[in-house]
């Protein structure tokens, strides 16, 4: 895996290509195969690649399921060679032409949303001659999903139809989630599933959950990571129901460092400012507002090699450390990525290199404002070593 070595003879080949995103193969393909291992039985993995579709490569072979959304992450999915059984297809505002597309390639599962997403996908279905395995999406009280009642007027009609197959019900309120409430969640919606089987006298042997379990992003000692992850198997096991359990965040989220540089460093006062190349469009930690939680970043100090070549090291303490505030490179007082980091000596040219950011940073950033170009892209692995999949993208082009 992507070790601090490994990293630092990285930035200095790549210094000048910051800031960019490094995904780690290895370490996804780990994560993935360790909670496969605490898994009980009836229960299996799904991956909403919506958290990092850069890491389809690595985990298209892997024995789960990849959630998408729209039907670009369908392309995506086509594009990596996704087997079509292994995907779920899902999103809010799926039209007729979108779900004919999923049920022509084969998905393994359509996620109906609401009884419009029912009539349609029935309506696909009567005019192909086609069968399809559907799950049923109840809400939380939000846009996402149907009513009970909608529920239960869905399943009816689907039972109705030979040609669609009921898998079962998907249920998903949020992330970063107290394992109070995934526990609440997990024994309610059993109970749901109980009922509506009562209620319609049709069977089904799924309930497909988005656990939104929390990963911890800030704390300064992190407690056991996959703590909360076996007390939800806990949960699962010993019941009557086969389990998907759909994660982004939790699997995506260690798998990937973003690098960017020091590129300038001023005063007012007693106030200390870097400037990087990169900025809040780029980094998103899930809760971070205005510099005030602190992740987990590296400063990594230029020096000049015998060969007078740039070489970057981990910065030591031997000088005073002292507080800066981080900005990146937007014209808003939005930019703000660090408050009050205690750094030694950093340095115009030095890197800082931020932890834990697989998931959602990639594709959640507001990429557009000030027209920057979009960050670099590579891949790692220990058997193919390091490879740019895309390089800096001119977003100029699109802002006029």
């Amino acid at each position: 895996m992507l070790d601090s070595a490994t990293l630092a003879s990285l930035a200095a080949t790549h210094a000048r290509s910051t800031p960019f995103y490094v995904f780690d193969e290895d370490a996804v393909i780990s994560r993935v195969r360790t909670l496969q291992g605490k898994l009980p039985p009836n229960a299996g993995l799904c991956f909403a690649i919506k958290a990092n579709p850069f890491l389809l490569p690595a985990l298209k072979d892997l024995d789960i399921l990849f959630e998408v959304c729209s039907p670009g992450e369908l392309s995506i999915c086509e594009d990596y060679g996704v087997p079509p059984q292994k995907i779920v297809f899902s999103g809010v505002c799926k039209t007729r032409q979108d779900i004919d597309r999923a049920v022509a390639l084969g998905v393994k599962t359509v996620t109906l949303e609401s009884p419009l997403h029912c009539d349609m996908l029935l309506d696909s279905l009567q005019a192909s001659g086609k069968t399809q395995e559907v799950i049923v999406r109840l809400t939380s009280a939000c846009q996402f999903g149907m009513s009970k009642e909608d529920v239960v007027s869905c399943v009816k009609k689907i039972a109705a139809s030979p040609l669609a197959t009921l898998r079962g019900i998907h249920f998903f309120t949020g992330t970063q989630k107290k394992f109070s409430k995934v526990e609440k969640e997990t024994a309610e919606i059993q109970a749901f599933c109980d009922t509506l089987k009562a209620q319609t006298g049709v069977d089904f042997p799924c309930i497909e959950y988005g656990a939104g379990l929390a990963y911890d992003y800030f704390s300064s000692g992190k407690g056991e990571p996959y703590e909360d992850f076996d007390r939800l198997c806990g949960c699962l096991k010993d019941t009557c129901y086969e389990w998907t359990i759909e994660l982004g965040r939790f699997i995506a989220a260690p798998c990937g460092t973003y690098v960017t540089t020091i590129m300038d460093s001023k005063r007012d006062g007693e106030n200390r400012y870097l400037i990087v190349d990169g900025g809040i469009h780029h980094i998103q930690y899930y809760g971070q507002m205005m510099g005030m939680k602190l992740p987990p970043v590296t400063h990594l100090r230029v020096a000049k090699s015998p060969s007078n070549d740039s070489a970057y090291i981990p910065a030591r303490s031997e000088q005073t450390e002292a507080a800066y505030t981080v900005c990146g490179s937007l014209c808003t007082l939005s930019d703000v990525i660090l408050r009050s980091i205690k750094l030694s000596a950093p340095q115009i040219g030095d890197l800082l290199v931020f932890s834990d950011i697989g998931a959602y940073s990639v594709t959640e950033g507001i990429y557009l404002l000030l027209s920057h170009p979009l960050p670099r892209i590579f891949m790692y692995s220990q058997n193919a070593g390091l490879r740019e999949v895309r390089g800096a993208f001119e977003t100029y082009t699109l802002n006029h």
